[in-house]
């Protein structure tokens, strides 16, 4: 449930996250093959990337992204073309199970080897200390 809460609320370490914290931070993601140069968003991570581990996952749960785009395969685990927003959402919102495993296995996937110290850090939050 960790990795699904920090994806919804963005508190996570993609790219496009991380990057506006660090100064010398880079958005372009670094789990995609070749030379293109994609920001690691949301996105990205879901419909996008083309790292070999990312599109196995896809492929398993081939069945969350066939009603949704038309041009998903298991032959072509990825998009090539920008997707709208509205379609991300209904996406996002449809009523499987399977869906919020896919996402955990997904953010697990992208935050793998990378320092999760400050994401760890508690809030204080959940005793009701008001935020420092």
């Amino acid at each position: 449930m960790r990795n699904i809460s920090r994806f919804r609320l963005r508190a996570h370490t993609l790219k496009v996250e991380a990057a506006a914290w660090l100064e010398d931070g880079s958005c372009v993601c670094d789990q995609c093959p070749g030379e293109d140069e994609h920001v690691q968003n949301e996105v990205h991570a879901l419909l996008v990337c083309q790292d070999h581990r990312v599109c196995e996952l896809r492929k398993h749960c081939y069945f969350l992204f066939t009603p949704f785009f038309e041009d998903f395969s298991a032959a072509q685990p990825f998009l090539l073309q920008q997707v709208n927003n509205q379609l991300v959402h209904d996406f996002l919102s449809q009523q499987n199970n399977r869906l919020l495993l896919f996402l955990s296995e997904l953010m697990d996937l992208f935050v793998a080897g990378r320092d999760q110290s400050a994401a760890d850090q508690p809030n204080n939050l959940a005793e009701g200390h008001p935020p420092l």
